[in-house]
């Protein structure tokens, strides 16, 4: 809630919540946060066991090969730090983000080619 709520104050746009199955997602609270927002929010559920419909999971791809890809990591926190630099990497680079969500789109077959 408090993500979307971050989201909703940064914006006075309509905001499109794609969403997969996860219980924390379609709990009774979130159905009535997201009841309570409809008039900016549109949610979408993803079919169950998809990854490849969701396009977080292009950034998960390229966090990984750029943080923990064949590395070690003695302690957890060395994993924690490494993980966090190319995240707020794409915080300060939007457009990376774009992009990699276009490429889902174009995967999908669903960017208009001419634009």
């Amino acid at each position: 809630m408090a993500f979307v709520l971050e989201v909703l104050a940064q914006t006075p746009h309509h905001v499109v919540v794609m969403q997969d199955g996860a219980r924390y997602h379609t709990s009774k609270a979130m159905n009535v946060f997201f009841k309570m927002h409809a008039e900016r929010l549109t949610i979408e559920q993803l079919p169950a066991y998809s990854p490849d419909f969701n396009p977080i999971e292009h950034l998960w791809k390229k966090v990984k090969k750029e943080a923990t890809h064949l590395k070690h990591f003695p302690v957890f926190t060395d994993l924690q730090h490494e993980v966090d630099r190319p995240l707020l990497h794409f915080a300060q680079t939007p457009s990376e983000i774009t992009g990699l969500m276009a490429h889902y789109c174009e995967k999908l077959g669903q960017v208009n080619k001419a634009a």
